[in-house]
Order: structure tokens, then C-alpha cells, then sequence
């Protein structure tokens, strides 16, 4: 029987140049990937921008049947970002003696607070939000407020977006909640068609 370093045994692995080659096809095969992945990374981004906005106004009708009363989502068009505004009773009412008449109670008095804030995705930017089939119902800039109703009977809405140079939008039905996504940019007579996706 033989002892020593080596004996019987048979050693096997890669010689410095497999590696290289193997590494350099790797690296290859990734800068491929990476170049293909830049030509889609603008179509998903958008949809993405898209998507967000499209889950906060579902979340809003879902608040807004929850408590039973209209619900606002603010968009701040040129700063890409969004939030969604509940009205919540003020603390402090103004005093009213107690034998005031029913009839002459002032109403109580609400404020919106922010419950949920976000932004567009880097690069994805609001371009305009339509608030109904007129054209002076179209918002280009400063800020649009969408109100949300429990009862389906809330704004009909289409929001436009814009990634670099592709568009896409998404249309509110405000009787039915139902929200279609296109891939294209919408107009004001638009809002009252129902085809989407």
C-alpha cells in the first residue's frame, strides 16, 4: 500500500483560462441582458407610475365606502406626486348653547387630513387630469383634486401620464369604480366611452 502526498488519487478542476473564458462569456451574456432590459425599464416604469396612481384611487373608494363619505385624491401635477385626503370632525365645534333648536345647530365642521402620500416613480410625470368632457375641466398644472364618493356617484376622471417619449393614461368611472389603463394618451370626450383593459 502506498502513503503519501498524491497517491491514487487523481485531482481535477478548471486551468486559470477556462475560468477567464467562462467569465468573460458570463460577462457578455449580462451586458446583453443589461442593454435589452434599459429598452424596457422606460415602458415599465410608466405602467408602474400607473399602477400607483390607480391603487390609491381604489384605495379612496374603499375609504370612502368604509366611512360612508367622500374621499379626495389630491395629484400635485408638476411636483409627480399624490396623496389621498379624508375628512375627519374637528375636535373643537363651535359653542352652541343648549337650548338651541335642532334646526339652528350649525352643521359640524370637518378637515381634511392626509392618510396616505406618494410619488411617481423617477422619470414618470403627470401630464394632465380631466375632471369631466368639458375642456376647461382639463388640470395641466398646479394641483387636481378627484373626489371619491361611497355611493358611486364620484368624478369621471382620466389621468395622462408621460415617461421620456411614451404615454399612457387611466380612466376613472366615477358611477361604477371600474378603472381601464391605455396605453396611449386620452382626451375629455373619452371619459364617457367604456372599452380598457
Amino acid at each position: 500500500m502506498k502513503y503519501g502526498a498524491g497517491a491514487g488519487v487523481q485531482r481535477r478542476g478548471f486551468t486559470l483560462i477556462e475560468l477567464i473564458v467562462v467569465v468573460m462569456i458570463l460577462s457578455l451574456i449580462a451586458a446583453l441582458a443589461v442593454s435589452k432590459m434599459d429598452l424596457l425599464v422606460p415602458k415599465y416604469r410608466l405602467r408602474g407610475a400607473v399602477r400607483q396612481t390607480a391603487s390609491v384611487l381604489q384605495l379612496a373608494r374603499s375609504r370612502a365606502a368604509a366611512q360612508g363619505r367622500d374621499v379626495y385624491v389630491r395629484i400635485y401635477l408638476s411636483e409627480g406626486k399624490y396623496e389621498l385626503l379624508v375628512a375627519n370632525e374637528k375636535e373643537e365645534q363651535p359653542w352652541v348653547p343648549a337650548d338651541t333648536p335642532a334646526e339652528l345647530i350649525p352643521p359640524p365642521q370637518y378637515e381634511f387630513q392626509s392618510v396616505f402620500a406618494g410619488t411617481l416613480s423617477e422619470g414618470a410625470e403627470f401630464v394632465n387630469v380631466i375632471l369631466g368632457s368639458e375642456a376647461d375641466q382639463t388640470i395641466s398644472s398646479g394641483r387636481a383634486q378627484i373626489r371619491v364618493s361611497p355611493f358611486g356617484a364620484g368624478d369621471h376622471v382620466i389621468v395622462n401620464f408621460r415617461f421620456e417619449d411614451r404615454k399612457a393614461a387611466l380612466r376613472l368611472n366615477g358611477l361604477t369604480g371600474v378603472i381601464s389603463f391605455y396605453e396611449e394618451e386620452k382626451s375629455a370626450p373619452e371619459l364617457l366611452e367604456d372599452e380598457g383593459q
